[in-house]
């Protein structure tokens, strides 16, 4: 950790409270004079930080570019730990994820990036990452679970933990459509792909990794028809002066963790029943090669989706074998 990370680090854990130079040099084990470099370099990258007589540093305002201090403060487990890496482009987040827990099992690492140039959703779709301002990011955990069936759930955890961010950053209204696609305002505003990796002789999991895509501001005016139809972003063409990225992903990871931590208890359901998209009306899903209609009803505790078929019958469906278009879903304001 470089000597402005520390004290940016103490400032964030002041919660508004001014720290003497003399405290922090104490602290951190450093002179007056790298605390103040240190201080200046904060300021040029954006910091507001007041030199108040008699009290000494307080941060008013914090940077708005991605700050790996800012998003892993105070973070519970799995991610109490966590290794923080970003870029500006990337081809994938999943793919270094992937790398990195090889590299370093059982660490958490969080994987952060403007763009992607080959990003991927379910099933090896593409998923599009080229607007002026989305946020591209994949986190991976050892999961408290071993069993490859229990995967799918962690995709619900994370539409949940990432809603609940995003609505708190926007104060936009969100929607889930099973299982892993964003939607506000009638529009895909974002998409999430969990993989996993495991362990060849024990057949077991030995990480889970979750990537996230959302288009936070831009147009699609130049993507393809099939894109333009559905596609938005979370903020229209313009992004928010006062919108910190580094908030929306610290609130997810600590929403995530919780998750997590209770996913025996299965805490994340009621707030992802309350976002499902579509509940009550017709839709139509592709399944082994056939296609069908039926009524979505809800979510099962597994999160498989029930949906009434046109006899009657509740049938459940699971997110590996089902495929829903997200183009009946556009401009649906439910």
């Amino acid at each position: 950790m470089s000597t402005q990370d520390e004290i940016l680090a103490v400032l964030l854990e002041q919660n508004g409270q001014p720290i003497s130079g003399q405290a922090l040099a104490d602290q951190l084990g450093l002179s007056r004079t790298a605390v103040w470099k240190a201080v200046e370099g904060l300021r040029q990258q954006g910091y507001q930080i007041a030199s108040l007589s008699k009290k000494g540093y307080l941060l008013e305002r914090v940077s708005h570019t991605l700050d790996a201090q800012q998003i892993k403060r105070d973070l519970d487990a799995p991610f109490e730990s966590l290794h923080v890496a970003l870029y500006d482009s990337v081809t994938s987040t999943n793919d270094l994820a992937k790398q990195f827990a090889i590299q370093s099992p059982g660490q958490a690492g969080l994987f952060i990036a403007r763009k992607q140039t080959q990003g991927r959703g379910r099933s090896g779709r593409h998923f599009h990452s080229d607007i002026a301002s989305g946020l591209y990011l994949s986190v991976v955990f050892q999961p408290q679970v071993t069993d490859l069936e229990e995967v799918p759930q962690y995709t619900l955890l994370a539409a949940s933990a990432m809603v609940a961010a995003l609505e708190a950053a926007s104060g936009q209204r969100l929607r889930i459509k099973w299982v892993n696609d964003l939607f506000c305002r009638g529009r895909k505003i974002g998409g999430i792909l969990t993989e996993a990796t495991t362990d060849i002789e024990s057949r077991s999991l030995s990480s889970i990794i979750i990537g996230i895509g959302l288009n936070l501001s831009g147009d699609f005016s130049q993507a393809e028809a099939s894109t333009q139809s559905v596609a938005g972003t979370l903020f229209g063409q313009e992004m928010p002066a006062d919108f910190n990225p580094n908030q929306v992903i610290h609130d997810f990871l600590k929403q995530l963790a919780y998750y997590i931590r209770t996913l025996s208890d299965k805490t994340y359901l009621p707030h992802y029943e309350e976002h499902l998209l579509g509940v009550g009306r017709q839709v139509s899903y592709q399944q082994a090669g056939q296609e069908y209609t039926g009524i979505i009803q809800g979510i099962t505790d597994q999160g498989h989706l029930l949906i009434q078929d046109p006899h009657g019958q509740i049938r459940t469906l699971f997110s590996q074998e089902v495929h829903f278009s997200s183009q009946q879903f556009a401009d649906d304001l439910d």
